[in-house]
């Protein structure tokens, strides 16, 4: 808050304290202070009732007011006489001599919803009218510097949101594909080699295994784009079942796709998995009311002994991926050193 709103606040006739649905103080204004004898520092924390002897009756009227602000979202007026005020002050001018009849007016307003926090307007009617009309000029003015604070939060919060939004927006171009949502080569790579590291200091193994889509020119060449578009999504939908969260599915380009398996024991779990990929995805896929089959070649292979690095995991597994192919395709294989 600008010292212009503090200085506006420290002198203006109007009594400031900011409590929670519990009562608890978080802030009381000079003007508090000065009439309950107590220091805005050692006010801060205390219960309401710590300060202020407030009758059975009122307190119970006062809490209605407070849940009705919170709820309503509006302010709350509360009205006390000058035979038991809601708030009695020392040192103000609470004292039946001036009028017949005297009044001590409480509006609370919501202040944070979320914390279930409210802010008390305390006006004591027991001055000239000169003097409760300077009170109500300087309260609209505390008013619109609430609004006007208010409104800037708003806009600073609105401001984050985009921001962050942004951020997510600008990291998941960098690392997600485009058209399947998969992991892209970057986040690959990434994830791979926090494996690479993460499996050299533990001794375990990890797989890596290579798909490519058998034919697939031809389908795209046939039926176009579009509909090889929708086969690629409905096969990233498949990896994507057929594997654990822990998993990771990418595409590597093309009709091309890796998935990395995390902490396996054996080089027959990889196996097991390619096994079941392959025949999953054999299923005929419907596009457009026509069924089109689409298979895979997957290749395999092992982290450490096919290799220790991402440029050599990759290498091999695509060499094993060549083998399938040449296998007469549909099918996997398992990366053999002596083919290098």
């Amino acid at each position: 808050m600008s010292i212009h709103y503090e200085t506006l606040i420290d002198s203006i006739n109007v009594g400031i304290i900011t409590v929670d649905a519990n009562l608890t103080i978080h802030y009381i204004n000079k003007w508090v202070a000065v009439h309950s004898n107590i220091q805005p520092d050692e006010a801060q924390g205390q219960n309401l009732l710590s300060v202020f002897d407030i009758p059975e009756e009122k307190l119970k009227s006062l809490k209605r007011h407070i849940k009705a602000a919170l709820t309503l979202h509006s302010p709350s007026f509360f009205t006390a006489d000058a035979n038991g005020y809601l708030l009695a002050m020392q040192h103000s001018m609470t004292i039946k001599s001036a009028f017949e009849f005297m009044q001590q007016d409480v509006t609370i307003v919501p202040y944070d919803l979320e914390q279930k926090i409210v802010t008390m307007l305390i006006y004591d009617q027991t001055t000239l009218m000169e003097e409760k009309s300077k009170c109500n000029k300087e309260s609209a003015e505390l008013a619109r510097a609430v609004k006007i604070a208010n409104a800037t939060i708003r806009k600073l919060e609105t401001a984050r949101n985009k921001l962050v939004k942004q951020q997510d927006m600008i990291y998941k171009q960098a690392h997600y594909d485009h058209l399947t949502s998969l992991a892209n080569r970057t986040l690959l790579h990434q994830r791979l080699q926090l494996l690479i590291e993460s499996n050299l200091a533990s001794g375990k193994k990890f797989g890596v295994l290579f798909l490519d889509l058998d034919n697939f020119k031809e389908i795209n060449d046939s039926l176009g784009h579009d509909i090889g578009d929708m086969i690629l999504i409905n096969v990233a939908k498949t990896l994507l079942l057929a594997t654990r969260k822990t998993d990771t599915v990418a595409r590597f380009g093309g009709d091309e796709f890796i998935i990395l398996v995390d902490d396996i024991e054996s080089e027959e779990v990889l196996r097991h998995i390619a096994s079941k990929l392959v025949t999953n995805l054999q299923q005929p896929i419907r596009v457009h009311h026509m069924d089109i089959g689409v298979t895979t070649s997957i290749g395999i292979s092992l982290f450490p002994d096919h290799g220790k690095d991402f440029n050599q995991l990759i290498k091999s597994a695509d060499v094993a991926l060549y083998e399938a192919k040449s296998a007469g395709r549909n099918t996997y294989k398992v990366f053999a050193p002596s083919k290098l």
